[in-house]
């Protein structure tokens, strides 16, 4: 077991969350009731939205290096953990609900991405 790849999956999970909230910080700040065009170069020019484009790219080549070392049935359902870190994330920094379904689908997705994870 590389302790190294499974560090860089988990900041791949980590990266992933931060694009995912910064994609939706990006799309709060170019207001939908603006022109298109207004909003479209809102969006682009939102350092958001930049946060968000160099997270993927860089979450894509970590992924690449983690597929070398991991096997792909334990990789990809780690991955799993994001659907479980954005509604935590979104929950604490843009002040979203989390109801109590969601709170138990969480642990359900932690609990299961434990079992896969396990060799």
């Amino acid at each position: 077991m590389n302790i190294i790849a499974w560090l860089i999956l988990l900041f791949v999970v980590v990266l992933g969350t931060v694009g995912q909230l910064s994609l939706k910080y990006a799309f709060q700040g170019s207001s939908s009731a603006k022109e298109t065009s207004n909003s479209v170069r809102d969006l682009l020019f939102s350092p958001y939205f930049w946060i968000w484009f160099i997270s993927y790219v860089v979450v894509t080549v970590l992924w690449l290096i983690v597929l070398r070392t991991i096997p792909l049935s334990q990789a990809f359902p780690a991955l799993g953990l994001t659907f479980a870190l954005v509604p935590l994330a979104s929950h604490r920094f843009l002040r979203e609900n989390v109801v109590f379904s969601q709170w138990l689908g969480i642990a359900v997705i932690v609990a299961g991405v434990i079992l896969v994870v396990q060799t």
